[in-house]
């Protein structure tokens, strides 16, 4: 037996507008501390090279999650095992916390998008990240499912 949603249930046709790379970085936000969409991107980049880029991605994380991060291979690792990834342009405050917010990594993305209309998006992962008022910076404190703003510390 197949379900056939109502027409009003069903996502629409045209849910995305692919674009030139070149159109997809001018979108981008600058490279700022203070920016958790930047602070997320420059996090996913150093990754990809996490060996060379070490000692940056050791001050993109949050003290606390350091031992956890380690020397950065295993969260590399897994980014890696993340077919054809993507980053997300939003970072999405918690629910009732400004202070932390998520990052949304992925799947399937091999081609530059916009989305241009509401279309719910399954993350692959999620970066989640903390705001540090004593610094003034976004910080990451950790790489996989999304984390209760609770279990983040501030």
């Amino acid at each position: 037996m197949t379900y056939n949603a109502h027409s009003d249930d069903q996502p629409p046709a045209q849910w995305r507008r692919f674009t030139a790379d070149d159109e997809a970085e001018a979108a981008l936000p600058m490279a700022s501390l203070q920016d958790p969409v930047a602070v997320g991107m420059m996090f996913v980049n150093a990754l990809g090279n996490h060996r060379e880029y070490f000692n940056a991605l050791q001050q993109f994380v949050t003290p606390e999650s350091l031992p956890a991060f380690g020397d950065f291979t295993e969260a590399a690792n897994f980014l890696g095992s993340i077919e054809d990834f993507g980053c997300g342009t939003i970072a999405d405050r918690a629910y009732g916390d400004e202070d932390v917010a998520y990052f949304k990594i992925l799947r399937g993305v091999p081609d530059s998008y916009q989305v241009i209309d509401t279309q719910p998006i399954m993350a692959a992962a999620v970066l989640t990240m903390v705001w540090r008022r004593q610094i003034g910076e976004w910080r990451v404190h950790s790489i996989g499912p999304a984390l209760r703003p609770e279990k983040v510390p501030h």
